[in-house]
């Protein structure tokens, strides 16, 4: 089955997907008309695969993606008309990092290929890995705490974890060569962590319960599943701390 976010594609692209998923009719259809028959495909077959009666559990909601993603299927979907693949890799040695929440980030990098080629022909063998730091900026980086992450030269995207939040990051790309001499590759932007307010204001939350509500709501969804949010614990830690006193 695939799900995307359909409305924002294009008729061509439209027409491209009912393809696809065997609709006859699809070279001719117009937008709105194929807009409705794709919707209606994919809740048939989310009730189908999932059964009646639980369509708003989370789990199971179809989710629109601005991509295409295929899943519960063997089928291999081409690339959309007008789409290029990206390249494996690029002319230049970077490294990226994505905030993703207060915990994690996502590292990706790409290593050039003339940049490869010098170490293999500078040692007889070498190996990566990445250094996260926690840092502060100023008018120099300074780097308050770092660990490193052994990766494998295959490897081109990691995620990272943040210990401590309300502190700013990056990560730099190294090799070690035989001899056990580190060099950096290259070093990636720097983000920021941000600091949740009521870590540092639980007395706020005990006497007043439209806040209590509003932050803990977030804790279940809409089909009654509790979320595993690591910032809520905490600060449900440091309530249970404060009862206790």
């Amino acid at each position: 089955m695939i799900t995307q976010n359909i409305d924002a594609l294009s008729l061509s692209e439209l027409r491209y997907v009912a393809i696809k998923q065997g609709l006859d009719d699809a070279a001719v259809m117009d937008r709105e008309d194929l807009l409705d028959t794709l919707k209606e495909l994919y809740e048939e077959r989310a009730s189908s695969i999932f059964g009646e009666g639980i369509a708003f559990s989370p789990s199971t909601q179809p989710r629109f993606m601005n991509t295409l993603v295929e899943h519960d299927s063997e089928q291999v979907v081409g690339p959309l008309p007008g789409v290029q693949p990206l390249p494996n890799e690029y002319a230049e040695t970077r490294i990226h990092l994505l905030l993703k929440d207060p915990y994690w980030a996502h590292a990706y990098w790409s290593v050039c290929p003339t940049d490869l080629q010098k170490l293999e022909s500078s040692c007889d063998s070498f190996t990566f890995f990445l250094r996260s730091s926690i840092v502060e900026i100023g008018d120099q980086t300074r780097e308050i705490d770092s660990y490193d992450i052994a990766i494998s030269k295959e490897d081109s995207s990691w995620n990272i974890n943040l210990p401590e939040q309300g502190y700013s990051y990056l990560v730099s790309l190294y090799y070690r060569d035989d001899k056990g001499n580190d060099g950096l590759l290259c070093q990636s932007n720097s983000v920021q962590t941000p600091q949740s307010y009521f870590l540092t204001h639980t007395e706020e939350l005990q006497t007043n319960d439209d806040l209590f509500t509003l932050l803990f709501s977030s804790l279940v969804t809409k089909g009654g599943i509790m979320i595993d949010n690591p910032l809520l614990q905490e600060v449900i830690k440091k309530l249970d701390k404060r009862m206790e006193g």
